[in-house]
């Protein structure tokens, strides 16, 4: 979403952000993907990942994951591990938009928080979610994103 706003220059508005990386390395899930070869996610580790996330009681998760094509989730850990030039972090504070970052609180603490507000980025947090915080209080999202994009 970062490297598309850049892309799209004056022509965007706003970008609010929930629990995005902006930094290389990727998050639990990506670097779980990332272990495995490409052939080997697109054979076996993409149905092992639904079926361990059903396992584990995230049916939301391994729903989204079971629609999803496994060649683009693959492909987009690998991204999210590898990064970009410039990072996605500082690409978001030089962009020429209204600009917002949502966060649950059940994934607090995190340094971002702090950090996102010293470069003048509105930080949300929503209470009693985490990162799926869109499947968790849909209304609480909606509501932030309200708050967060300006009145044109």
């Amino acid at each position: 979403a970062i490297a598309l706003a850049r892309l799209l220059g004056d022509t965007l508005h706003a970008l609010i952000l929930s629990e995005a990386n902006l930094d290389a390395g990727g998050g639990f899930f990506s670097r779980q993907i990332a272990a495995y070869s490409e052939q080997a996610y697109l054979h076996t580790g993409h149905q092992a990942l639904v079926a361990q996330n059903i396992a584990d009681g995230n049916s939301l998760w391994a729903a989204s994951l079971a629609q999803s094509s496994p060649l683009a989730i693959y492909r987009n850990a690998q991204s999210l591990i590898a990064g970009q030039t410039p990072n996605w972090r500082a690409t978001l504070y030089d962009l020429p938009v209204a600009k917002g970052f949502l966060f649950g609180s059940l994934s607090l603490p995190d340094p971002d928080v702090d950090a996102l507000a010293a470069h003048g980025v509105p930080v949300v947090i929503i209470p009693e979610v985490g990162h799926s915080m869109a499947w968790e209080n849909p209304a609480a999202v909606a509501a932030a994103i309200h708050q967060l994009i300006p009145v044109a």
